[in-house]
């Protein structure tokens, strides 16, 4: 009988509403739990490693998405001794934070795969740093804090002393330009490892009235105050926001005053996700700062085009249009952003036809069976059978 693989998966997020953050993080997360517990024939039994969640008396483990989850230990060496006793033969993180270095550490010889996400150089954290709410100069908004990764630099330097293999992996190999920045080195090598992305609606027509989406948590590095002041400027267009804050209180956003066209729909299941986004003429993105978002990749499955402020990887100017670079509130981009969704919505061939070669990028770039290949091949040049 073939041994299984024993996969500890290093996270702060699981996608799992009793378990804090609702992210792309926690989204990569939930996937990758998904595409191996569906399929036990692919080999791999998947174990989560907590990053952040800590255990309590009588408590060390958790669960979501059908895996357990072993929670963070009060010192290294209880962390050590629970690390161990899973005996785990490959590691991978979701992204890079020091918090994952307790589990890195503890393992300094099991083989390593970082999956790079969203990687921030000193330049990308002053620009989140840098965001503003309109008319709180003053106040520093919630949520715009960016992880030290420099502590990588150490651990890949332990694991060339080691011969520990330790890989780094993107869904978005245009990040490679960060990671000097963001981790203290220049990887050797930086292999592509796309979104396991397993949806693959059927195209519908768009219906009228139209409506545009806004895809995400509506926290302030998000800036949806913008998404709210471009829906006066078109009261013929529904303004749908799919997501909630993680926030409240002073430093995040409250929303007031707003156009009659707006409309909070909050966090949606699965399948009305889709059918919103199928149904939206275009998916509007303001944040200041992203890695690949999945509410790109989401958005064009459903044969939806882009307009955005950030083209990570070149993927909006690819498949919609990209306004340029805004800082700050953002305020300055409102005419910019106006003039692409007048020109996306006054063109409904260049709609579809963006939207139609979106949607056949994801589904041959970034799909369940792209992603195990790609995990596969990481795993034989890691040299785990």
């Amino acid at each position: 009988m073939n041994k299984r693989l024993r996969v500890g998966v290093i996270t702060d997020e699981f996608m799992e509403p009793s378990l804090g953050r609702l992210g792309g993080f926690g989204w990569a997360a939930g996937q990758v739990a998904k595409v191996f517990n569906e399929d036990p024939s692919l080999g791999v039994d998947l174990i989560y490693l907590a990053a952040e969640h800590r255990a309590s008396p009588g408590r060390d483990y958790a669960e979501a998405h059908g895996t357990r989850i072993v929670l963070r230990q009060p010192s290294r060496l209880a962390n050590l001794r629970k690390v161990r006793a899973e005996r785990l033969d490959l590691l991978m993180t979701i992204d890079y934070n020091h918090g994952h270095s307790v589990y890195l550490r503890a393992l300094p010889r099991t083989p390593a795969i970082i999956w790079v996400r969203d990687p921030r150089p000193p330049a990308e954290a002053d620009r989140v740093t840098g965001v503003r709410i309109p008319g709180e100069d003053a106040i520093t908004p919630q949520g715009l804090f960016s992880h030290d990764g420099a502590s990588l630099a150490g651990i890949a330097r332990e694991s060339a002393w080691l011969g520990r293999p330790l890989l780094m992996a993107s869904p978005s190999p245009h990040l490679v330009t960060r990671v000097a920045g963001a981790y203290g080195f220049e990887p050797w090598d930086f292999y592509f490892l796309p979104n396991p992305l397993m949806l693959d609606p059927k195209p519908v027509p768009k219906p009228k009235p139209r409506s545009v989406v806004f895809l995400g948590r509506l926290d302030p590095v998000k800036r949806p105050w913008l998404f709210a002041s471009l829906a006066a400027r078109f009261p013929d267009v529904e303004f749908r926001f799919l997501g909630q804050s993680h926030f409240s209180g002073r430093g995040s956003w409250q929303p007031a005053d707003l156009p009659g066209n707006v409309r909070f729909l909050q966090h949606v299941g699965e399948a009305e996700k889709i059918r919103l986004l199928s149904e939206a003429s275009v998916t509007i993105n303001t944040s200041v700062h992203e890695g690949l978002a999945i509410s790109f990749l989401e958005s064009l499955a459903c044969g939806t085009p882009l307009l955005a402020c950030v083209d990570t990887g070149f993927v909006v100017s690819r498949y919609g249009i990209f306004v340029g670079h805004f800082d700050g509130s953002g305020v300055e981009a409102l005419p910019a952003f106006e003039c692409g969704l007048r020109q996306l919505l006054g063109d409904e061939r260049r709609r579809r036809d963006l939207g139609e070669a979106g949607r056949e990028w994801v589904r041959r770039t970034h799909s369940r069976d792209t992603f195990v290949a790609a995990f596969n091949r990481l795993r034989e040049l890691a040299g785990v059978a």
